[in-house]
């Protein structure tokens, strides 16, 4: 059996020794490197504790910057002005729009989440809807619109937020000098509005004049009087100018 004897030193040295050996051991130095060993272990976990709190921010910014791009559905959005700015004499106008192949409650709710998007602030339109019959529609507005919001419900009935269906539309008006989007070919004449079977642009609705020039009016700036080679469907009349009588009426505001 192996005999150690150890004495310490006042610097902290220690003197061991086994059978013949003899040999200084620095404990102070063996503190001082556990401690080192201890400092650059703790250093790194709270490097890699750094690194994912890193990540996490991140990630937080970036869900927040997608949620603020993610655009807003004013659809479901019922607020409106107060009903006393609400307009009372009629305006004389031959907008109609004509929607068939649809059921009432699918058009009152695209009615309904159209005015949401846009009388929020002030009463920019006030459809009319005369149900004709089961499957068949017409909508006036009986205190006028302007042109740009006329074509605006035209593509919204088309493509309502979270309604499904596939209706057939067709809309027409008289242009006037003042209309925004007009052109020297399409001022003061009766025109009709529609959205062709193939559209793929789903921002945009087509014109036809009283005399067939056809224009793709789009809602993308500069893109607003593009005029087509030939119309998209030729011009008809529609069946009646005077005020449509159906089975129920109900004025959306």
């Amino acid at each position: 059996m192996e005999d150690k004897v150890s004495t310490k030193k006042a610097s902290g040295l220690y003197l061991a020794a086994d059978n013949s050996h003899f040999y200084w051991i620095d404990y102070n130095a063996a503190q001082q490197c556990a401690a080192l060993f201890i400092y650059i272990y703790c250093h790194i976990i709270l490097l890699k504790q750094m690194k994912i709190f890193v990540i996490i921010v991140g990630l937080l910014i970036v869900a927040i910057i997608i949620k603020s791009c993610k655009p807003t559905d004013n659809s479901k959005n019922e607020k409106r002005p107060d009903d006393a700015i609400l307009p009372t004499n009629k305006i004389q106008n031959d907008k109609i729009v004509l929607i068939e192949n649809a059921s009432l409650d699918d058009v009152k709710n695209a009615i309904q989440k159209f005015c949401n998007v846009y009388n929020q602030n002030e009463f920019v339109a006030l459809p009319l809807l005369t149900v004709l019959t089961e499957k068949r529609f017409a909508v006036t507005f009986p205190y006028d619109t302007d042109f740009v919001t006329y074509c605006f419900f035209v593509n919204y009935m088309h493509y309502p937020n979270d309604i499904i269906y596939k209706p057939s539309i067709t809309a027409w008006t008289s242009t006037k000098q003042g209309d925004d989007w007009m052109t020297d070919d399409t001022v003061n004449k009766k025109v009709m509005l529609y959205i062709p079977a193939g559209d793929e642009d789903y921002d945009n609705v087509f014109l036809t004049t009283n005399d067939n020039i056809g224009y793709k009016m789009g809602f993308a700036m500069g893109e607003e009087k593009q005029r087509l080679p030939h119309p998209g469907r030729a011009y008809i009349e529609p069946e009646s100018t005077a005020e449509p009588v159906g089975k129920e009426q109900i004025q959306f505001k």
